[in-house]
């Protein structure tokens, strides 16, 4: 076992269930192969993090049978369920599962952050100092991590509006004295404007997603 573990942090994708924000414009259907193809880039872009020393993990939700995600799920990665009532409780469960068994460090990101690569969870393994976020556009983050130390319950077990604007900054304030490197902002894909924004500015290593763009020009315009 390695001393550093990253969390991909995901719904099960089923369709009416995942993505809702996007079928404004989507149909279930199609919200639900958004979050599959993000899933599908995710575990290639990721993979290479066990060569950096870094071990991988996949937490799922309860939404459906998790039996079509395992099955594509890469041998690198280990599936466990989240466990909680609330997002926050779930994101806690999953660190403190990790920290349990040892690891000093422990990374957990969304899943629905296309531009999101290797490179950039590994750097927030390094720029750590005590808790490292990653800030989206939007006021959440798509990446939080911390040292074994740090208890991050404060933050998870509250009253926050994950769904809002002052996600990051209510949590900031959750954090006195402790030590927050920020990293650069990511996009995610939570609205349809969003996968019109991300278009013009989507790395070429997020293959599935990409082709899946290109397949469904036509639902964008």
């Amino acid at each position: 076992m390695n001393k550093h573990a990253y969390i991909l942090f995901t719904r099960v994708p089923v369709p009416n269930k995942v993505k809702t924000r996007l079928q404004s414009l989507l149909s279930g259907e199609e919200a639900c192969q958004v979050q599959l193809k993000l899933l599908q880039d995710s575990f290639s872009k990721f993979r290479s993090l066990n060569e950096s020393g870094i071990d991988l993990y996949l937490a799922y939700s309860n939404e459906g049978d998790p039996s079509d995600l395992l099955s594509i799920l890469p041998n690198s990665f280990t599936a466990f369920p989240q466990k909680g009532e609330t997002i926050g409780q779930r994101m806690n469960h999953a660190m403190k599962h990790l920290f349990g068994k040892g690891y000093e460090k422990v990374v957990l990101t969304g899943s629905d952050i296309p531009n999101l690569n290797a490179e950039i969870v590994f750097d927030a393994f390094t720029q750590m100092q005590e808790v490292v976020l990653g800030p989206s556009p939007d006021g959440g983050y798509y990446l939080i991590g911390c040292y074994q130390e740090i208890d991050l319950t404060p933050i998870f077990e509250t009253d926050i509006d994950w769904g809002e604007s002052e996600v990051l900054n209510e949590t900031l304030t959750r954090l006195p004295g402790i030590d927050v490197t920020l990293l650069s902002p990511l996009q995610d894909i939570d609205y349809p404007i969003d996968l019109k924004k991300i278009r013009y500015g989507l790395k070429e290593e997020n293959h599935h997603f990409k082709h899946w763009l290109q397949e469904n020009r036509g639902l964008l315009e």
